[in-house]
């Protein structure tokens, strides 16, 4: 059985910056459900309509058997300095190297292997 010390190691050892594992409160009033609620009700979502998905207050009606969340999270600041003058176009620095999503595709694709590697009982998905 893997622990939670491993599993971050193992992260880590991916390249992930920060990891965190949380376990499923299955309350029906959770706080965290309930500031959700309140977020959305406030129309902070803007036009981000997916974020107003019922499922998206319960992770079990995506995967009825979740014990466990993992969290991770990946920097993308690069040291580079954006040249001076204002003939240079300002560019986030999230799209000065590769397309986060492919490398963080990658990532929790082996850090997905990974896990499902340590036991029979244990199933993942990103």
């Amino acid at each position: 059985m893997t622990n939670g010390s491993q599993l971050k190691q193992k992260a880590q050892s991916l390249g992930f910056h920060k990891v965190g594992i949380a376990a499923v409160d299955t309350g029906a009033n959770n706080p965290a459900r309930q500031h959700l609620k309140a977020w959305l009700a406030q129309g902070y979502q803007a036009q981000m309509t997916w974020m107003d998905n019922p499922r998206r207050l319960d992770i079990r009606a995506c995967m009825p058997e979740v014990k466990s969340v993992i969290s991770v999270a990946l920097n993308y600041y690069t040291p580079h300095q954006r040249p001076e003058g204002t003939e240079y176009a300002k560019i986030s620095r999230y799209s000065w190297g590769r397309d986060y999503h492919k490398v963080m595709h990658k990532k929790l694709k082996a850090l997905t292997r990974w896990l499902q590697e340590q036991g029979e009982d244990i199933q993942a998905r990103y």
